[in-house]
């Protein structure tokens, strides 16, 4: 038997496993066999031998490249007493049992951000689920540690606890780009500024955002705080900032050419 796991959300993925992995140990108490990576003849090897217990084996494969020579042995796999799990990012043409993990949004992310707090004993009012799920998006690991946090403060979640305990994914992404500026990692830097574009954010909204989190570590500064940089290396990426901020709205800075003239500037 042959199933096949994709999409992009991870999360559900890997609890989706590991509902299986426990469901398949109540009957077969030999457990699973785990690859990465994994050969054509790997699979071969564990889909078509016997357990000496007399189970049936449980062989979980990620990212495993569909070959034509998997293509021609499929229906061999699939008369298999034994499982076959493969968990990859995109569909394959196979003929097998499928299920898509999409990244949950609207009233589905919503449904699940309640269902998750009422599952740890907590309730949350209507404005405050909405900002939540603003804040933390679809990345549903973080938002299961942002429930925890939550509920722990308060098993009755408002509006303000939201403000009080939970970061904006733009401002903690920001934050990562900043970070990375402070180690002098600028393969961090782009990394992080990549993550902003390929999700569509414009040059000139990341550098908004960027000068508005130095000038924000700048006054901590001054208040006696603790971060990463000295006071003369923010105000100088301040002022950098809205340097290329300027000279975009005037024409001289190529708004696409701005953010990597700032990070390989540092």
């Amino acid at each position: 038997m042959i199933i096949y796991f994709y999409g992009k959300d991870k999360y559900r993925i890997s609890e989706k496993v590991k509902e299986i992995i426990n469901a398949h140990r109540e009957k077969n108490k030999s457990g699973f066999s785990s690859f990465k990576d994994a050969q054509i003849e790997d699979v071969r090897r564990e889909m078509l031998s016997v357990s000496m217990f007399n189970e049936k084996k449980l062989v979980i494969v990620y990212d495993f490249a569909i070959s034509k020579e998997f293509l021609s042995q499929v229906e061999l796999f699939q008369s298999s007493p034994n499982v076959l799990l493969i968990i990859n990012d995109k569909d394959a043409n196979i003929d097998c049992k499928k299920q898509e993990f999409e990244l949950l949004s609207g009233s589905k992310l919503k449904e699940w951000t309640r269902n998750k707090i009422e599952a740890m004993k907590g309730k949350i009012d209507e404005d405050a689920i909405l900002l939540l799920i603003e804040y933390v998006g679809s990345d549903l690991a973080r938002m299961e540690n942002e429930i925890n946090k939550l509920v722990n403060y308060s098993s009755s979640i408002s509006l303000s606890d939201v403000k009080k305990l939970v970061r904006d994914k733009d401002e903690v992404n920001i934050f990562e780009t900043i970070n990375s500026i402070a180690r002098k990692d600028k393969k961090g830097a782009l990394r992080s500024i990549k993550k902003h574009l390929d999700r569509g954010d414009a040059p000139v909204y990341i550098l908004a955002m960027m000068g508005f989190q130095v000038r924000k570590l700048i006054l901590a500064k001054e208040k006696g705080g603790y971060n990463n940089f000295t006071m003369d290396e923010l105000k100088n990426l301040y002022d950098k900032v809205v340097e290329l901020d300027y000279g975009i709205k005037t024409g001289r800075v190529n708004p696409a050419e701005s953010l990597n003239i700032l990070i390989c500037g540092v």
